[in-house]
């Protein structure tokens, strides 16, 4: 089925997050959509889906121009996504999950109808899937492959491949490519949204790359990897970090990473204590992991030792997450709330001084709100400048988790230049970000993550920007 992208835009305030996107994905191919996070590809990909109403824009298929802003209508077009973590029922079986699925979809099927949609299907495609197997038995790539049985079952025709290899052994990313060679052959429209380029070479004959909310260019497969890489990140000027961090100690830190599974360290970071830790990865790389791992366990173990041979514990540490509603703010609370919750003295809260307090932070912090606004309504850059100004005064180490993700030029800078002034002197800092721009724009010394293990490290001599973007894509 042929799908045509014509002049699609959608806003978020004011983030242009798709700006007049044109382009066709031609029927019976693997088209594959690429670009650096916060490029439009999950924008676009929702309003294919259903889940967005476009500002301006349409969309056809064979030629029809189809109705935007409603899943079941996207359904009943045969459009279907298999996201990264598919929908299961961890506690059934394959057989009653299916059932449950179908149910889900208003499609009521027999059960022994259901057993032999799995048994045809992986007699199709070589796979083995036992319906009586529990759901949480199954490898990453199987539910993978129970959810293209459900898509395929609905009748889709349009398959929206959102990062689905994450999690796969090479066995079963195979398995699952030759079953998408297959269904494109049959003439199925596929579309392939990922990070990894070899994946993207090895089974797309097009990829439209995405950056910020414009389509650069649709080019035919295969080409040179490291050309597709430059396409991705784009031959986009940065600068060099040019501010000056005067730490009030000389004090050298050893940063020591242990694999969650193993007992002995894996790898010891040696710095000073004024640098800035980058830590530079795409989505689902590791690297936001790595950031959590200082605080609870993740796939490492990680502890910061000082030069008197003694740990920082967590009490020391403030962790500032990239999920702002979700992990760091409350989203039902107001500014005064939140400043109470820090700033209340043995339990006893004055709320005349806290609403002092909350009008000081405001101020000094830059928010657009009143200390009776709910953190829900305030805009992302709003609500990460509430977090920042929350951050215990004691804290030695920093960790920030995407800190500028979704944020205008402006807010983005003044989080930053905030940093820089009032924390990095005081505290030891180490942020990941999927932005190399901001990567070599703030930190000293950066650690690569790619498929979730560290892949390089040094400093920005060391480690130059081209040698990083082809690390972090798995080159």
């Amino acid at each position: 089925m042929k799908i045509e992208f014509q002049n699609i835009s959608k806003q978020f305030g004011e983030i242009k997050a798709n700006d007049d996107i044109s382009f066709t994905i031609d029927s019976g191919t693997i088209h594959a959509i690429i670009g650096e996070n916060g490029a439009g590809k999950s924008t676009l990909i929702k309003i294919l889906s259903g889940q967005l109403t476009p500002d301006n824009g349409t969309i056809s298929i064979n030629d029809n121009v189809i109705t935007l802003g409603s899943t079941s209508y996207a359904t009943e077009q045969g459009i279907g996504i298999l996201g990264q973590d598919p929908l299961d029922f961890s506690n059934f079986t394959v057989l009653e999950s299916f059932i449950a699925g179908s149910q889900n979809n208003q499609v009521f099927l027999s059960k022994s109808k259901i057993e032999q949609t799995i048994e045809l299907y992986s007699r199709q495609f070589d796979w083995d899937i036992n319906p009586n197997s529990l759901i949480k038995d199954l490898s990453v790539g199987e539910r993978q492959q129970l959810e293209l049985i459900r898509l395929l079952e609905k009748g889709t025709k349009i398959i929206i491949l959102d990062e689905p290899t994450s999690g796969f052994s090479l066995e079963q990313k195979e398995k699952v490519f030759d079953t998408l060679r297959t269904l494109a052959a049959e003439g199925y429209s596929i579309i392939l949204v990922s990070h990894k380029i070899e994946e993207i070479l090895e089974i797309c004959s097009k990829a439209t790359i995405m950056q910020n909310g414009k389509v650069i260019q649709t080019v035919t497969l295969p080409i040179e990897p490291n050309d597709l890489v430059n396409l991705m990140f784009g031959e986009q000027s940065y600068v060099q970090n040019s501010f000056h961090l005067y730490s009030e100690t000389t004090q050298n830190i050893t940063i020591e990473v242990t694999k969650n599974n193993q007992s002995k360290t894996m790898e010891n970071f040696y710095l000073n204590e004024n640098l800035i830790v980058g830590i530079a990865g795409l989505q689902g790389s590791g690297a936001d992991s790595f950031i959590q791992s200082f605080i609870t366990k993740t796939n490492y173990i990680t502890k910061i030792l000082t030069e008197t041979d003694t740990y920082i514990d967590n009490t020391s540490i403030t962790y500032v997450p990239a999920d702002r509603l979700e992990k760091g703010l409350f989203p039902d609370m107001n500014i005064m709330q939140h400043v109470a919750l820090v700033h209340n003295s043995n339990g006893v809260i004055s709320w005349p001084e806290i609403k002092i307090l909350s009008e000081n932070l405001i101020e000094e912090y830059g928010i657009r709100g009143e200390p009776s606004s709910l953190a829900q309504n305030l805009s992302g850059g709003n609500q990460q400048r509430l977090m920042l100004s929350l951050i215990p005064k004691e804290t030695q180490v920093l960790l920030l988790e995407q800190p500028t993700r979704g944020l205008d030029v402006q807010s983005a800078s003044y989080i930053w230049s905030n940093l820089i002034e009032s924390r990095l002197k005081k505290v030891i800092t180490i942020f990941s970000s999927v932005d190399l721009d901001e990567i070599y724009n703030y930190a000293n010394y950066i650690i690569c993550f790619y498929n979730d293990n560290i892949v390089a490290h040094g400093t920005q001599k060391e480690l130059p920007r081209e040698l990083t973007m082809q690390k972090i894509s798995g080159r």
